[in-house]
């Protein structure tokens, strides 16, 4: 008898999770294009709250590993020249803390101290999320993977358009900083949605290991943008005053959201074989 589709684990090689990361990484230049050019500019509310290209690059960095860093570090760059970026600037704020801080960091504070390049630890060391096998596992074969994309998709177009609700009548009051743990609270039901959906979501203290690898990475992103736009940009030290706080911010909500997407594709993506660690 043949193998199941749901359960066969296709063999994991580096083309195809170069392939995989490519995919990703063209996910994120219009996402970046979007951002850079109309929803993260000065005074811009919406999508400023929430820096669309960090799901794909949190993610990527965990289901690809150095191939999602790559990924991260083109997608944005393109996605910054695509909407009119000048060069050098471009070259500072994208590709630089894409790969360093959004991904590289990000990877290493998620698998911890024993991080390797190319063995394959496990989930059980460090800052690690433990992806293991669901218990609800028939429930998780009948949905597939499709209705979690859907909750993911439907959660940011929700979040953007509450970002645009509030952004304005906030910064009417100079409250304008208080949007961004608003916008966390509207993304966080969505855990719960696919918790109850039967995907592999462990509300437990994994979650808040992963939240502060988010934090610290998104952080330390944030660091290099406001050098960047210090001396690069040219803005000096205001840099640190207007763009630091809300590229950190921005960064930490959207990234937030990588989280519980990670738990939900991990199998599927493993059993195409474009995990770069196995699960077990």
């Amino acid at each position: 008898m043949a193998a199941s589709t749901e359960v066969y684990t296709r063999p994991r090689s580096q083309t195809r999770l170069m392939v995989g990361s490519a995919i990703w990484g063209a996910i994120i230049v219009p996402l970046a294009i979007l951002s850079t050019s109309f929803l993260s500019i000065p005074g811009a509310f919406g999508a400023g709250y929430f820096w669309l290209p960090q799901i794909m690059m949190v993610s990527g960095a965990i289901f690809f590993g150095p191939w999602g860093m790559v990924a991260a570090a083109v997608g944005t760059f393109l996605g910054g020249m695509l909407a009119g970026t000048a060069l050098p600037i471009n070259i500072a704020i994208n590709p630089i803390p894409a790969f360093l801080g959004n991904t590289l960091l990000l990877y290493v504070l998620w698998f911890g101290w024993r991080y390797r390049w190319g063995r394959f630890g496990g989930h059980d060391n460090g800052f690690a999320i433990k992806v293991t096998r669901r218990e609800q596992e028939s429930t998780t074969r009948r949905l597939g993977w499709g209705p979690a994309f859907v909750v993911i998709v439907v959660t940011i177009i929700i979040v953007v358009m509450v970002g645009f609700f509030i952004g304005p009548r906030l910064d009417a009051q100079g409250l304008r900083m208080w949007g961004y743990p608003l916008i966390l609270l509207v993304s966080l039901p969505s855990w719960w949605v696919l918790k109850r959906m039967g995907y592999g979501i462990r509300l437990n203290v994994d979650i808040g290991f992963a939240f502060l690898a988010v934090v610290i990475s998104s952080v330390a992103s944030a660091a290099m943008g406001a050098f960047a736009f210090q001396t690069v940009g040219g803005m000096g030290p205001g840099a640190w005053l207007t763009v630091f706080p809300g590229w950190a911010l921005g960064d930490i909500v959207a990234g937030s959201l990588g989280i519980p997407l990670i738990w939900s594709f991990a199998e599927p993506m493993e059993r195409r074989g474009l995990l770069w660690r196995p699960l077990n």
